[in-house]
């Protein structure tokens, strides 16, 4: 899906959610979140060239594919997270939203461990020092 379709879906959905809103607030916020996904989804099904363009990238410099399912993991996180806490924060509920945040975070950093401590472990081997 090109930019320019992601835009009008945007803005048609703005349109519609606030034109309902002035009725039914319960129904624009699930319009808004319909709208939401409809774009997510469509860019989900588009990024398939982008997952093979970073994997021959990483298979060229000889990186280690679990960094890379690391680094896609995490940012797949993100995105969702960040979508999460965008609805919230539409629906009025900035405390959930806040905790969806910290949750995000904490299952990054869970998720990074292993190459944590294949840095550590890289960093003491040249130092000399041993885990």
């Amino acid at each position: 899906m090109s930019i320019s379709a992601v835009c009008f879906i945007a803005l048609m959905t703005a349109v519609l959610s606030l034109t309902v809103r002035r009725h039914n607030s319960e129904i624009a916020l699930v319009i808004t979140v319909v709208g939401c996904i409809v774009i997510f989804i469509s860019v989900l099904l588009n990024i398939s060239s982008l997952f093979e363009s970073a994997k021959s990238i990483f298979q060229s410099a000889s990186v280690n594919s679990n960094y890379i399912a690391i680094l896609l993991k995490a940012v797949g996180l993100c995105f969702m997270c960040e979508f999460a806490v965008d609805c919230c924060i539409d629906a009025g509920q900035r405390a959930l939203a806040n905790n969806v945040s910290i949750a995000g975070k904490a299952l990054v950093l869970v998720t990074a461990l292993p190459l944590y401590k294949d840095v550590l472990e890289s960093v003491l081997s040249l130092t000399g020092g041993g885990v």
